[in-house]
Parts: structure tokens; sequence; C-alpha cells
């Protein structure tokens, strides 16, 4: 029996682990669903691999693989019988014979075990028809707080003999556009023109990405920045866009002042009103239950801002009205076991004390602010990162890679950011985006070093991607342990450890690997009571076992050392990647919130696209920034 291989691409893969089971039988298909690369119509992709884990204790045998799309190829021999702990490797290529979106199923059939399915999706692009950006980067510079930048426009030209659509535009917060609501034909020699704008919503340089999405052409992208400045007079420093709002249940947003003189007085322009059961306080807060007379859809109103020196301002607002989605919409703020309050971030709890056992902070002390000597470190391996052969030698022909690490709050959300990260021409050609996260692959199974899901990113995700364990160079890990909290700090002493221990093992597996950031997860809030993934204050609490696990290695714990000088290496250097936890509706210092349509109707996984956006955006902008991932990350 001659062995078989299917690789599918990385890139857009919904790596939700599927399992059929029963009381001997376990098989396991990786990855589950696919999204090959665009490919020109009338050519052949290359072959990808997907593969069939039996898990279970008893010998199975894979009678068909087929396809249910004549576009899709599967290659080899059939039947193949797997013994437990065994797995067998199978290829297909994709053909496309016109330009548009393909979608179809393959099909593994099995003498004792349910058939399974790998959901797969390609685009055949056209020969004739061509998109053309004016530019692929916008900057604006030293935008005062509370007022929009003039816009800088995008232009979309067609030069090809056939027409084409814009089918989407995705452009990243703070951030907007206008000219692009529904999908648009291009015709031959005809052009559509993007107003891009930039609204600051806070001091310094921000960074971001406009996705453009064709319905016969592969992704286009544009790099986009923006520096935000001190107010110069009186202004609303809202971003114009509220955070959605959701039918009968409660609402909060706070309108913010810049400039002038504090205090402020808000009220509603004459003429103006909110949906029916939400009203606008004095000091500037939203809040109320929009009634169940209130419809989905967008409502529009003018603010005004008094400060004490009776000077005025006014801005228009827009609030968007959604539909419940099943989560637990009312649970908008979640509030400490210690009757202290709302949960507070790390990094605006400073100093304070979580239920009097945890100091705030991202680091020790209760600081924000990586420690100087650790910065170092990581910059200095930062700017050692270069281009690898498969073989993990330096080769200026080679590639490096950044694959993400953990479950499926980790893995979906990474599938718009590769989206958005691979569309950015800011994005270094020689870095290659990899998801390694899969559904169920939690902090305590990714701790064994054995666990099969290790085996699945070697075997299946990098592969798939065109990588080598030995190109791997830095990592995103995002994990928890889920379920019903224990009583804090010890319920997170061990998911502490599982950190700790991945680490070592992302050496171990990937032995070029350089830096990896930890972040912890999102607001689950909305989920309580309706599922038992992640519920608060988990969540909320993961955030110190980063932190701790984090200072470990800050302090110089040997299991988590680094630095060859100081003796055996046992991990990468780590630190924190983007921290967006935050409390609900209740903004952040920096505004940032989780509305209950920015989460699925589990009231855990970021919504598509609206939360997978927010991550994406979170975690782009920390890697165009970050002193120890622009060395690598973007292109110079």
């Amino acid at each position: 029996m001659r062995q078989l291989h299917l690789r599918l691409s990385a890139i857009g893969v919904v790596f939700l682990a599927t399992i059929h089971a029963s009381a001997t039988t376990t098989i396991a298909i990786f990855p589950t669903g696919v999204t090959f690369n665009p490919q020109a119509t009338g050519t052949v992709s290359g072959p990808q691999t997907v593969t069939v884990y039996n898990l279970g204790s008893t010998t199975v045998t894979m009678t068909a693989f087929t396809s249910t799309i004549s576009q899709l190829v599967v290659a080899g021999t059939l039947p193949v019988t797997l013994a437990p702990a065994k797995s067998v490797d199978f290829t297909v290529t994709f053909h496309p014979d016109s330009a548009k979106s393909f979608s179809g199923n393959l099909n593994g059939t099995f003498d004792i075990a349910p058939m399974q399915k790998v959901t797969v999706t390609g685009l055949g692009t056209s020969l004739t028809a061509v998109a053309n950006l004016n530019q692929t980067s916008l900057s604006f510079a030293s935008q005062p707080l509370g007022t929009s930048s003039p816009t800088q426009a995008i232009t979309i030209t067609n030069s090809g003999t056939t027409q084409f659509k814009v089918t989407g535009v995705t452009i990243t917060y703070p951030f907007s556009q206008t000219g692009f609501t529904t999908s648009v034909v291009v015709s031959p020699g005809k052009s559509l023109t993007l107003q891009v704008s930039f609204f600051p919503t806070a001091i310094g340089l921000t960074n971001g990405t406009m996705l453009i999405t064709y319905d016969v052409l592969a992704n286009a992208g544009v790099s986009v920045s923006g520096t935000g400045a001190t107010a110069a007079s009186l202004g609303i420093g809202t971003f114009p866009t509220l955070p959605s709002a959701t039918q009968n249940n409660a609402y909060q947003a706070t309108l913010v002042a810049v400039g002038g003189v504090a205090p402020y007085t808000w009220t509603l322009a004459s003429g103006s009103t909110l949906p029916s059961g939400l009203s606008l306080s004095s000091t500037g807060a939203i809040t109320g239950t929009p009634a169940s007379t209130v419809a989905t859809g967008n409502y529009f109103f003018t603010a005004t801002a008094t400060d004490s020196t009776s000077a005025t301002t006014s801005a228009p607002l827009a609030l968007s009205v959604l539909a419940a989605n099943g989560a637990v919409c009312n649970n908008i703020i979640f509030n400490a076991s210690d009757g202290t309050g709302p949960l507070i971030p790390l990094n605006d709890l400073g100093s304070n004390f979580y239920v009097g056992a945890e100091q705030g902070g991202l680091y020790a002390n209760g600081s924000n602010v990586r420690p100087s000597d650790h910065d170092a470190s990581g910059v200095t391996l930062a700017q050692g990162i270069q281009p690898l052969d498969a073989n993990g030698n330096p080769s200026s022909t080679g590639k490096y890679a950044f694959v993400s690490i953990g479950e499926s709050c980790a893995q979906q959300p990474f599938i718009e950011f590769a989206i958005l990260a691979n569309a950015d021409p800011s994005k270094n050609p020689n870095l290659v985006i990899v998801n390694g996260a899969t559904g169920g692959a939690t902090a305590s199974k990714l701790a064994a070093p054995n666990s099969n899901f290790w085996n699945v990113i070697n075997n299946d995700y990098l592969p798939n991607a065109g990588v080598t364990a030995k190109q791997v160079v830095a990592a995103w890990v995002n994990d928890v342990n889920g379920g019903p909290s224990g009583t804090f700090p010890s319920d997170m002493t061990k998911l502490q450890g599982n950190y700790e221990s991945i680490a070592q093992n992302l050496l171990s597996k990937f032995p070029n690997i350089k830096i990896a950031y930890f972040t912890s997860i999102n607001y689950t809030g909305y989920s309580n009571g309706v599922k038992n993934l992640s519920n608060e204050p988990y969540s909320y609490e993961s955030g110190f076992a980063v932190k701790n696990a984090i200072q470990d290695q800050i302090n110089g714990n040997s299991n988590l050392n680094f630095d060859p000088v100081k003796g055996v290496v046992k991990a990468p250097w780590i630190d924190w990647g983007p921290y967006y936890w935050a409390n609900g509706m209740l903004p952040r210092s920096d505004g940032l919130v989780w509305t209950c349509q920015d989460l699925q109707g589990d009231g855990t996984h970021p919504s598509n696209p609206i939360g997978r956006v927010k991550v994406s955006t979170q975690l782009l902008n920390f890697l165009k920034a970050d002193d120890t991932t622009t060395p690598w990350f973007l292109a110079h």
C-alpha cells in the first residue's frame, strides 16, 4: 500500500478538531476545514496535506476519501488500515477551471467509524481582470484628539480586459473608509475610489490595515498609520461609531471630551434622540435597555459637551442596535467576588490588589512597562532573526515562521489576523504566518510534550504553509483550561505551570524559536449561565497566570532560561503580546470594551467578523509597533 498525502493551505482554515468516537474507536482528522490560496484559472496548485489519526484502541480501515467537486483531485491508494496510535496522510490538488469561488467536501468513510468531512474552499483567479491600487500605504500625521483627519484616497483601477467585483473592504480601528458599502463592479478602464480617514483615540502612533477582497482576484491590502496629538481645543474624543447595543438587553457607553477645561457637562443636541430606553447623563454615560419596540438598525444623534468655561462642542455619533445572539447580553459588567466592585483590567489595576491577593500591572510592582533588561534581551534576539532554509540554516532565499498556539479562542481570530496580515504590504516577505491553534488544545493538553496537538502542528499545519519546524522563530500563545474556576489565586497555579511547560515545549518542538508572546483570553462574562467554557472571573484571572509565568523568566528561574550564557536554554524569551481583556462594556482607560455582539452566542469565542477583527487589530498593532517584533515582522 502506498502512503497518501493531502496538503491543505493553512491560511483561512478552521482548525476545529472533529473527533468521532465509540467505546474503542476515535478517529480524528486535521485540518477539518481549509481554504486554498488563490490559484490562476487553468493551473494546478501544489499538493497539500491532511492527516487521519486513529486515537482509539481498535484498528480502523478507511475505505474511501472522495471529493464532492471535480476541481479537487485526491491522489492515492485505498483502502488503508490504521492500527491504534497510527496515522495516514493524503494529498489533494486544486484545479480551478473558471474564475470564481469553489467549495466542496472531502468525505472520508470508514468500516467501523462514521463518515468525516473536510470542508474545502478555493478561489480561481482571473487571467484577464487586473486590479491596481494607486498606493499601498497611507500615513496620517499629528492629528489632534477629537478631530477627524482630512481624507486620503485609495483608487482601485481595472487595467485588464474583463470586469471584477470589489466584494469587501475591512479597515481596522480607529481608521474608517467611505466609498464602499456593498459589492461593486469595476469594468475595464474604470475605477472605484475609497476615502480613508483617521480619528485618533489616543496620543501616539497607531498602525492598521485595510483589506480589499475581490470576486475573481486575490486579496489586496493597504498599510495605514496615524499619529494622535494633544487636543488643541475642546472636542469630543469618542470614536464616531459607538459600541453596539443588543435588543432588550442592558447597554452602557461613555462619551469622552478632550481639550477644554474639566469637568464637562453632556446633553443631546436639539432635535436629537437616542433609541427608546436609552438616556444620556450629564456626565456622558449612555445607559439603559433598548425598548422592545426598538428595531435593529443604525441610529444617529448629536451629542454636545460643555466645559467649565461654558465652551461647547458637538459631534454626530452612530449607534447600532443588533438582535440578541444567544449569549447573556445583560452581563455587560462582571464584579469581583469580594464586593469591591467591577473587575479592573490588569493594565488599569496598577499597584492595587485583586481580592487582596495579587497586585495589578502587567509586570511586578504594578508596572505596565517591560523591564529594560528583559526588553533589551528581546530586542537582541529579534534583531538576530533571519531567513532559514528547511533545515534551519541561514539562507538568503529562506523563510521564517510565526505560529499561533492554543485552542479555538486563539485559532478562530487568527484566521482573520492571517488574512489581514498577509494582505498588508508592510509585512516582511520572508515571514510565513501559520495558524497552529486547534479547537480543544487546552493549556493542560499543550503542556504535555507528547500531546497529539503538537504532532498536528508539525505534521500538517507547518508543511501546509510551506515551512518546517526548524523555520519557526516566533509564536503567539493564547490558551486557557476553561471550565469552572476554583479559589483565586490557587486556581491559577496550575495554569501558570501549564504556560511554563508550553514555553519549554515550544523550544523542544521548534529548535530555532527565539520569542513567544502570551495573551490572556478576552472577556467572557456573556457566557456565564450559557456555556461552561471559560467563565468569568476565570478568563480575567488567567491574566495573572500569564503575568506570573513571564515574571518567573524575568526573575531568572532556570526552567525558563533563554540565555545560553546563564546555563542550559530551556525556553524562548517570553513576554506579553497584546492584553485585550476589558470588563464588558465598562471602558478601559484606553477605551477598549467588549460588547455582546463582539462574541458568538456562546459568549466566549470572538464573533465573525466583528470580534475576530477586534482581536486581529490588537495583535496586528502590537506586531507592527513593539521593539521586539518590528525587526522581523515588518519589511525593511
